[in-house]
């Protein structure tokens, strides 16, 4: 016994591979070799960039942290400062008011006279 194949409806014979029904699905073929090359370029070549790139980034990065740490002394040296100066500004005025109170004393006695 011998099968009979029947033929699909609208399909004429070859049609199936290079007729219509293929036309329609050829640029997705190509869309999809097209993204399989690019993404095996990415992982063969792109994976070298990106690895440049994050060590150039991990080195500024690390030279932003050593900057801030400089200024963050800096600025502690600052404060340090800062409160040396009010503590001999206060010295200096009760120094001051003394010394008034002195020459008080003396224009008095100088009155005196």
């Amino acid at each position: 016994m011998k099968l009979k194949s029947k033929p699909c409806p609208g399909v004429t014979s070859g049609a199936f591979l290079w007729g219509q029904g293929m036309t329609q699905y050829l640029p997705i073929l190509i869309s999809a070799a097209a993204l399989a090359f690019a993404a095996y370029q990415y992982v063969r070549n792109g994976h070298k960039e990106t690895t440049a790139q994050m060590t150039t980034i991990l080195v500024k990065l690390e030279n932003i942290a050593e900057g801030i740490i400089e200024i963050k002394n800096d600025l502690k040296n600052v404060k340090d400062e800062v409160q040396n100066l009010r503590e001999r500004v206060a010295k200096v005025e009760a120094s001051t008011s003394s010394a008034h109170k002195r020459l008080d004393v003396i224009v008095g006695q100088e009155k005196d006279r």
